[in-house]
Protein backbone atom coordinates (compact mmCIF):
# COMPACT_ATOMS: atom_id res chain seq x y z
CA UNK A 1 0.00 0.00 0.00
CA UNK A 2 1.29 3.52 -0.76
CA UNK A 3 2.53 5.31 2.34
CA UNK A 4 0.29 8.21 3.51
CA UNK A 5 2.32 11.44 3.46
CA UNK A 6 0.93 14.83 4.49
CA UNK A 7 2.57 17.88 2.88
CA UNK A 8 1.94 21.18 4.69
CA UNK A 9 2.46 24.60 3.11
CA UNK A 10 1.22 28.02 4.23
CA UNK A 11 0.36 29.63 0.89
CA UNK A 12 -0.93 33.03 -0.13
CA UNK A 13 -0.13 32.55 -3.85
CA UNK A 14 0.77 29.85 -6.36
CA UNK A 15 4.51 30.35 -6.67
CA UNK A 16 7.57 28.20 -7.15
CA UNK A 17 7.29 26.03 -4.00
CA UNK A 18 3.58 25.47 -4.70
CA UNK A 19 4.36 24.31 -8.23
CA UNK A 20 6.94 21.88 -6.86
CA UNK A 21 4.54 20.46 -4.28
CA UNK A 22 1.76 20.02 -6.82
CA UNK A 23 3.98 18.39 -9.45
CA UNK A 24 5.51 15.93 -6.99
CA UNK A 25 2.13 15.03 -5.48
CA UNK A 26 0.49 14.55 -8.88
CA UNK A 27 3.29 12.19 -9.97
CA UNK A 28 3.54 10.21 -6.72
CA UNK A 29 3.34 6.41 -6.93
CA UNK A 30 5.06 4.96 -3.86
CA UNK A 31 3.27 7.36 -1.51
CA UNK A 32 -0.31 8.53 -1.10
CA UNK A 33 0.13 12.31 -0.69
CA UNK A 34 -2.30 14.77 0.79
CA UNK A 35 -1.54 18.48 0.44
CA UNK A 36 -2.65 20.58 3.41
CA UNK A 37 -2.74 24.33 3.82
CA UNK A 38 -4.37 27.00 5.93
CA UNK A 39 -7.31 29.25 5.11
CA UNK A 40 -10.99 29.97 5.50
CA UNK A 41 -13.72 27.47 4.66
CA UNK A 42 -15.33 28.19 1.29
CA UNK A 43 -12.73 30.74 0.16
CA UNK A 44 -10.60 30.21 -2.97
CA UNK A 45 -7.20 28.76 -2.17
CA UNK A 46 -4.04 29.38 -4.24
CA UNK A 47 -2.55 25.92 -3.57
CA UNK A 48 -5.42 23.59 -2.77
CA UNK A 49 -7.60 24.57 -5.74
CA UNK A 50 -4.91 23.68 -8.36
CA UNK A 51 -4.20 20.46 -6.45
CA UNK A 52 -7.85 19.43 -6.61
CA UNK A 53 -7.91 20.22 -10.33
CA UNK A 54 -5.04 17.74 -10.82
CA UNK A 55 -6.74 15.05 -8.72
CA UNK A 56 -4.46 15.45 -5.69
CA UNK A 57 -6.00 14.86 -2.25
CA UNK A 58 -6.18 18.03 -0.16
CA UNK A 59 -6.97 19.11 3.39
CA UNK A 60 -7.89 22.62 4.49
CA UNK A 61 -6.75 23.49 8.00
CA UNK A 62 -9.19 26.21 9.01
CA UNK A 63 -7.40 29.31 10.29
CA UNK A 64 -8.62 32.86 10.71
CA UNK A 65 -5.16 34.34 10.17
CA UNK A 66 -1.46 33.60 9.98
CA UNK A 67 -1.13 33.06 13.72
CA UNK A 68 -4.42 31.42 14.69
CA UNK A 69 -3.46 29.21 17.69
CA UNK A 70 -6.28 26.78 16.86
CA UNK A 71 -4.39 25.79 13.70
CA UNK A 72 -2.12 23.53 15.77
CA UNK A 73 -4.97 21.38 17.02
CA UNK A 74 -6.73 21.37 13.66
CA UNK A 75 -3.53 20.28 11.94
CA UNK A 76 -3.07 17.54 14.55
CA UNK A 77 -6.59 16.29 13.81
CA UNK A 78 -5.80 16.31 10.09
CA UNK A 79 -2.67 14.22 10.65
CA UNK A 80 -4.69 11.65 12.60
CA UNK A 81 -7.68 11.63 10.25
CA UNK A 82 -5.48 11.12 7.17
CA UNK A 83 -3.42 8.41 8.85
CA UNK A 84 -0.21 10.19 7.85
CA UNK A 85 3.01 8.35 8.62
CA UNK A 86 5.24 11.15 7.35
CA UNK A 87 4.42 14.87 7.70
CA UNK A 88 6.45 17.32 5.61
CA UNK A 89 6.64 21.07 6.23
CA UNK A 90 7.43 23.31 3.27
CA UNK A 91 8.07 26.70 4.95
CA UNK A 92 9.04 28.05 8.35
CA UNK A 93 5.46 28.54 9.54
CA UNK A 94 4.49 25.02 8.53
CA UNK A 95 7.64 23.54 10.11
CA UNK A 96 6.77 25.13 13.45
CA UNK A 97 3.14 23.99 13.29
CA UNK A 98 4.09 20.46 12.24
CA UNK A 99 6.51 20.23 15.16
CA UNK A 100 3.84 21.37 17.63
CA UNK A 101 0.95 19.39 16.13
CA UNK A 102 2.64 15.99 15.87
CA UNK A 103 4.08 15.66 19.37
CA UNK A 104 3.36 12.20 20.74
CA UNK A 105 1.75 10.89 17.54
CA UNK A 106 4.67 8.70 16.50
CA UNK A 107 4.80 10.08 12.96
CA UNK A 108 8.01 11.00 11.16
CA UNK A 109 8.65 14.70 10.67
CA UNK A 110 10.39 16.11 7.63
CA UNK A 111 10.90 19.47 5.95
CA UNK A 112 11.81 20.85 2.53
CA UNK A 113 13.96 23.98 2.80
CA UNK A 114 14.19 26.32 -0.19
CA UNK A 115 16.55 28.75 1.53
CA UNK A 116 16.39 31.56 4.07
CA UNK A 117 15.49 35.08 2.93
CA UNK A 118 15.66 37.19 6.14
CA UNK A 119 13.64 39.70 4.14
CA UNK A 120 12.66 41.63 7.27
CA UNK A 121 13.14 41.39 11.03
CA UNK A 122 10.02 39.28 11.60
CA UNK A 123 10.97 36.75 8.93
CA UNK A 124 14.57 36.60 10.20
CA UNK A 125 13.30 35.85 13.71
CA UNK A 126 11.01 33.05 12.55
CA UNK A 127 13.71 31.60 10.31
CA UNK A 128 16.09 31.46 13.26
CA UNK A 129 13.43 29.60 15.25
CA UNK A 130 12.81 27.33 12.28
CA UNK A 131 16.48 26.33 12.16
CA UNK A 132 16.21 25.19 15.79
CA UNK A 133 13.12 23.12 14.99
CA UNK A 134 14.79 21.60 11.94
CA UNK A 135 17.50 20.13 14.17
CA UNK A 136 14.81 17.80 15.58
CA UNK A 137 13.35 16.73 12.23
CA UNK A 138 13.83 13.15 11.05
CA UNK A 139 14.86 14.39 7.61
CA UNK A 140 15.45 17.77 5.99
CA UNK A 141 15.58 18.25 2.23
CA UNK A 142 17.83 20.99 0.85
CA UNK A 143 17.06 22.09 -2.71
CA UNK A 144 20.64 23.20 -3.45
CA UNK A 145 24.11 22.36 -2.15
CA UNK A 146 24.68 25.79 -0.51
CA UNK A 147 21.35 25.41 1.32
CA UNK A 148 22.51 22.03 2.61
CA UNK A 149 25.72 23.63 3.85
CA UNK A 150 23.79 26.39 5.62
CA UNK A 151 21.56 23.83 7.37
CA UNK A 152 24.52 21.80 8.62
CA UNK A 153 26.24 24.99 9.79
CA UNK A 154 23.03 25.85 11.70
CA UNK A 155 23.28 22.60 13.66
CA UNK A 156 21.04 20.25 11.67
CA UNK A 157 22.78 16.83 11.79
CA UNK A 158 24.48 16.25 8.43
CA UNK A 159 23.19 12.66 8.22
CA UNK A 160 19.61 13.96 8.23
CA UNK A 161 20.10 16.59 5.52
CA UNK A 162 19.37 15.26 2.03
CA UNK A 163 20.20 17.14 -1.16
CA UNK A 164 17.35 16.88 -3.66
CA UNK A 165 17.67 19.70 -6.16
CA UNK A 166 14.65 21.57 -7.48
CA UNK A 167 13.33 20.41 -10.83
CA UNK A 168 10.69 21.21 -13.43
CA UNK A 169 8.69 19.57 -16.20
CA UNK A 170 11.17 20.64 -18.85
CA UNK A 171 9.23 19.65 -21.96
CA UNK A 172 5.97 21.18 -20.70
CA UNK A 173 7.69 24.51 -19.98
CA UNK A 174 9.44 24.47 -23.36
CA UNK A 175 6.20 23.76 -25.24
CA UNK A 176 4.19 26.41 -23.37
CA UNK A 177 6.90 29.02 -23.95
CA UNK A 178 7.04 28.33 -27.69
CA UNK A 179 3.28 28.49 -28.11
CA UNK A 180 2.81 31.70 -26.12
CA UNK A 181 5.46 33.98 -27.62
CA UNK A 182 3.42 35.80 -30.25
CA UNK A 183 0.30 36.10 -28.08
CA UNK A 184 2.09 37.45 -25.00
CA UNK A 185 4.17 39.95 -26.96
CA UNK A 186 1.03 41.15 -28.70
CA UNK A 187 -0.76 41.55 -25.34
CA UNK A 188 2.17 43.65 -24.12
CA UNK A 189 2.24 45.70 -27.34
CA UNK A 190 5.88 44.83 -27.97
CA UNK A 191 6.83 45.55 -31.59
CA UNK A 192 8.92 43.07 -33.53
CA UNK A 193 12.59 43.80 -32.98
CA UNK A 194 12.09 45.16 -29.45
CA UNK A 195 14.09 42.96 -27.06
CA UNK A 196 12.22 42.03 -23.88
CA UNK A 197 14.25 41.45 -20.71
CA UNK A 198 12.26 39.58 -18.05
CA UNK A 199 12.66 39.32 -14.27
CA UNK A 200 10.38 36.89 -12.42
CA UNK A 201 10.00 36.89 -8.66
CA UNK A 202 8.59 38.40 -5.52
CA UNK A 203 9.29 42.12 -5.21
CA UNK A 204 11.13 42.05 -1.88
CA UNK A 205 14.58 43.30 -0.89
CA UNK A 206 16.47 40.00 -1.08
CA UNK A 207 15.43 39.56 -4.72
CA UNK A 208 17.67 42.45 -5.75
CA UNK A 209 15.29 44.39 -8.00
CA UNK A 210 16.66 47.71 -6.72
CA UNK A 211 20.10 46.61 -7.96
CA UNK A 212 18.52 45.61 -11.27
CA UNK A 213 16.96 49.06 -11.78
CA UNK A 214 20.30 50.71 -11.01
CA UNK A 215 21.96 48.41 -13.53
CA UNK A 216 19.26 49.13 -16.11
CA UNK A 217 19.84 52.86 -15.71
CA UNK A 218 23.58 52.36 -16.20
CA UNK A 219 23.21 49.99 -19.15
CA UNK A 220 20.85 52.48 -20.83
CA UNK A 221 19.54 50.13 -23.54
CA UNK A 222 17.91 52.17 -26.28
CA UNK A 223 15.24 49.81 -27.57
CA UNK A 224 14.88 47.06 -24.95
CA UNK A 225 12.06 46.84 -22.41
CA UNK A 226 12.52 45.48 -18.89
CA UNK A 227 9.44 43.64 -17.59
CA UNK A 228 9.11 42.78 -13.90
CA UNK A 229 6.64 40.02 -13.05
CA UNK A 230 5.72 39.76 -9.38
CA UNK A 231 4.45 41.77 -6.45
CA UNK A 232 5.51 42.32 -2.88
CA UNK A 233 6.56 44.77 -0.19
CA UNK A 234 9.09 46.58 -2.39
CA UNK A 235 6.69 47.29 -5.25
CA UNK A 236 5.99 50.95 -4.45
CA UNK A 237 9.65 51.84 -3.90
CA UNK A 238 10.64 50.11 -7.13
CA UNK A 239 7.95 51.93 -9.08
CA UNK A 240 9.22 55.26 -7.75
CA UNK A 241 12.76 54.36 -8.81
CA UNK A 242 11.57 53.25 -12.25
CA UNK A 243 9.72 56.55 -12.67
CA UNK A 244 13.09 58.33 -12.74
CA UNK A 245 14.19 56.30 -15.80
CA UNK A 246 13.26 57.03 -19.42
CA UNK A 247 9.53 56.36 -19.93
CA UNK A 248 8.49 53.01 -21.36
CA UNK A 249 11.75 51.25 -20.53
CA UNK A 250 10.46 49.46 -17.42
CA UNK A 251 7.09 47.78 -17.04
CA UNK A 252 5.53 46.22 -13.95
CA UNK A 253 3.29 43.32 -14.96
CA UNK A 254 2.16 42.32 -11.44
CA UNK A 255 1.79 38.78 -10.18
CA UNK A 256 1.14 36.13 -12.83
CA UNK A 257 0.61 32.40 -12.50
CA UNK A 258 1.91 31.62 -16.02
CA UNK A 259 5.70 32.11 -15.84
CA UNK A 260 6.37 29.83 -18.82
CA UNK A 261 4.14 31.98 -21.04
CA UNK A 262 5.95 35.13 -19.93
CA UNK A 263 9.29 33.48 -20.62
CA UNK A 264 8.11 32.62 -24.10
CA UNK A 265 7.92 36.33 -24.91
CA UNK A 266 11.35 37.16 -23.46
CA UNK A 267 14.67 37.56 -25.26
CA UNK A 268 16.71 37.63 -22.05
CA UNK A 269 16.02 36.52 -18.48
CA UNK A 270 17.64 38.28 -15.52
CA UNK A 271 17.85 37.14 -11.89
CA UNK A 272 19.36 39.90 -9.70
CA UNK A 273 18.81 38.11 -6.35
CA UNK A 274 21.01 38.69 -3.31
CA UNK A 275 20.03 35.33 -1.77
CA UNK A 276 18.49 32.18 -3.27
CA UNK A 277 18.22 28.44 -2.94
CA UNK A 278 17.69 27.09 -6.44
CA UNK A 279 15.04 29.30 -8.07
CA UNK A 280 12.59 27.62 -10.41
CA UNK A 281 12.59 30.76 -12.56
CA UNK A 282 16.18 30.07 -13.66
CA UNK A 283 15.39 26.44 -14.51
CA UNK A 284 12.26 27.52 -16.40
CA UNK A 285 14.21 30.12 -18.37
CA UNK A 286 16.72 27.41 -19.29
CA UNK A 287 13.89 25.11 -20.40
CA UNK A 288 12.28 27.92 -22.40
CA UNK A 289 15.52 28.50 -24.30
CA UNK A 290 15.92 32.06 -22.96
CA UNK A 291 19.47 33.32 -22.29
CA UNK A 292 20.11 33.87 -18.58
CA UNK A 293 22.00 36.62 -16.73
CA UNK A 294 21.97 35.83 -13.01
CA UNK A 295 23.56 36.57 -9.66
CA UNK A 296 26.00 33.89 -8.51
CA UNK A 297 23.95 32.92 -5.46
CA UNK A 298 22.73 29.62 -3.98
CA UNK A 299 22.44 26.83 -6.51
CA UNK A 300 22.41 29.15 -9.53
CA UNK A 301 26.11 28.78 -10.48
CA UNK A 302 25.79 24.99 -10.44
CA UNK A 303 22.60 25.12 -12.53
CA UNK A 304 24.33 27.29 -15.13
CA UNK A 305 27.38 25.05 -15.25
CA UNK A 306 29.61 27.65 -13.62
CA UNK A 307 28.73 30.16 -16.34
CA UNK A 308 28.95 27.83 -19.32
CA UNK A 309 25.17 27.94 -19.78
CA UNK A 310 24.57 31.59 -18.87
CA UNK A 311 26.19 34.72 -17.49
CA UNK A 312 26.97 34.97 -13.77
CA UNK A 313 27.56 38.25 -11.93
CA UNK A 314 28.41 39.03 -8.28
CA UNK A 315 25.25 39.64 -6.22
CA UNK A 316 24.57 43.29 -5.43
CA UNK A 317 26.99 44.60 -8.08
CA UNK A 318 24.94 46.92 -10.29
CA UNK A 319 27.92 47.77 -12.47
CA UNK A 320 28.70 44.13 -13.27
CA UNK A 321 25.03 43.46 -13.95
CA UNK A 322 24.82 46.48 -16.26
CA UNK A 323 27.83 45.28 -18.24
CA UNK A 324 26.36 41.77 -18.54
CA UNK A 325 23.01 43.11 -19.73
CA UNK A 326 24.65 45.47 -22.21
CA UNK A 327 26.81 42.68 -23.61
CA UNK A 328 23.93 40.22 -23.95
CA UNK A 329 21.64 42.73 -25.63
CA UNK A 330 24.40 43.77 -28.02
CA UNK A 331 24.79 40.19 -29.28
CA UNK A 332 21.62 38.20 -28.66
CA UNK A 333 22.75 35.58 -31.18
CA UNK A 334 25.73 34.71 -28.98
CA UNK A 335 23.52 34.72 -25.90
CA UNK A 336 21.14 32.26 -27.56
CA UNK A 337 24.05 29.86 -28.09
CA UNK A 338 24.48 29.64 -24.32
CA UNK A 339 20.71 29.15 -24.01
CA UNK A 340 20.93 26.02 -26.17
CA UNK A 341 23.58 24.60 -23.83
CA UNK A 342 21.35 25.52 -20.89
CA UNK A 343 18.40 23.64 -22.40
CA UNK A 344 20.49 20.51 -22.74
CA UNK A 345 21.71 20.84 -19.15
CA UNK A 346 18.26 21.31 -17.63
CA UNK A 347 16.95 18.30 -19.54
CA UNK A 348 19.80 16.16 -18.29
CA UNK A 349 19.87 17.20 -14.65
CA UNK A 350 16.77 19.09 -13.54
CA UNK A 351 13.76 17.22 -14.92
CA UNK A 352 11.02 16.65 -12.36
CA UNK A 353 10.83 12.86 -12.80
CA UNK A 354 14.23 12.40 -11.16
CA UNK A 355 13.31 14.69 -8.28
CA UNK A 356 10.04 12.86 -7.57
CA UNK A 357 11.83 9.51 -7.46
CA UNK A 358 14.36 10.83 -4.94
CA UNK A 359 11.70 12.37 -2.69
CA UNK A 360 9.49 9.29 -2.74
CA UNK A 361 12.47 7.11 -1.85
CA UNK A 362 13.19 9.38 1.11
CA UNK A 363 9.60 9.44 2.42
CA UNK A 364 9.41 5.65 2.05
CA UNK A 365 12.66 5.10 3.93
CA UNK A 366 11.41 7.35 6.75
CA UNK A 367 8.18 5.41 7.12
Amino acid sequence: MPIPVLHVRASDRFGGPERLILEAAARARATAPTVASFGREGAPHPLLDPCRARGVATALVAASGSYDPRAVWRLRRTVVDRGARVVVGHDYRSDLLVWAATKGLGVRRAAVVHGFTAEDRKVATFEALDRRVLRRADAVVAVAAPTRGALVAAGVPAARVHLVENAIDVEAVAAEAREARAEVRRSLDLPDGTPMVLALGRLSPEKGHAVLLDAWAEAAPERAVLCLVGDGASADALRRRAATLPPGGVRFLGWRSDPARCLGAADLFVLPSLREGLPLAVLEAMAAGVPVVASAVGGVPEALGGGWCGTLVPPGDAGALARALRSALADLAAARATAQAALERVRERYDVGRQVEALEALWTSLA
